[in-house]
This record gives structure tokens, C-alpha cells and sequence, in this order.
């Protein structure tokens, strides 16, 4: 997604807030290919796997607060498919990625979060 990502970048140099992007990788050195002006910018390789993902999460939003493990981003994630099934199911749809369902899917993983992660617990 070359067109997201420069967006990101842009939206980082140019806007007034603090931005962070992160670029993340199924494969290495593939961006080189399809994205040859970003060399300087280290990429998070995930192997294409959830285990790979949430690590790569883990490594680049490394932060004081909410620091969740591996382990516990592996249960949200079990936790958050089991809801995609069920909201799914209630909504009769084939897509998550439809306004209603998405929007579900989001109140539905600050909920998993909030209840697996300790640090999220007092907000």
C-alpha cells in the first residue's frame, strides 16, 4: 500500500500533531521492490503470521504504559476472532469490513484489551 503509506509519511512531516508510522514486512527485502525510496526506513518483518504480527507490534510500539506481552496480545487476538465469528453470525454479513461490523469489531477489541490487560483496567 505505497499510496497509505506516503500518506503516513506526509501526514508526519506535515502535520502539526506528533505522527509515528511503522512499516511492517511479510518478507524481507521485498520492499525494495515496490518501494525503492524508503531505504533508511527499517521495516518490522512479520513472516505473514498473527505470532509474527503481534511481535512486531511488541517491537515497534515499544512504549511506559499499556505494554502488553506477546502472550496476551495472542489471547486478544483469539478472543478478537471469535467475536469477528459471532458479530459475523448476528449481523448476517460475509464482510468485517462493512461500516457496522468494522465499527463492532472496534468496541469489541477495546473491551478484549480492557479485560486482558491489567494497566488498560484503570482508565
Amino acid at each position: 500500500m505505497p499510496f497509505e503509506l506516503g500518506l503516513a509519511v506526509a501526514w508526519a512531516k506535515l502535520g502539526r500533531r506528533k505522527h509515528e508510522w511503522f512499516v511492517f514486512e511479510a518478507r524481507r527485502h521485498r520492499i525494495k521492490k515496490s518501494l525503492s525510496d524508503i531505504d533508511g526506513t527499517d521495516p518490522h518483518i512479520h513472516s505473514g503470521k498473527p505470532r509474527g504480527i503481534l511481535l512486531a507490534l511488541t517491537n515497534a510500539r515499544v512504549r511506559t504504559r499499556h505494554r502488553p506481552t506477546v502472550k496476551q496480545l495472542a489471547a486478544i487476538y483469539q478472543d478478537l476472532k471469535k467475536a469477528a465469528l459471532k458479530t459475523k453470525r448476528d449481523l448476517q454479513t460475509s464482510s468485517l469490513f462493512e461500516a457496522r461490523p468494522f465499527a463492532e469489531l472496534v468496541v469489541a477489541a477495546g473491551l478484549i484489551a480492557k479485560e486482558r490487560i491489567a494497566s488498560l483496567k484503570e482508565r
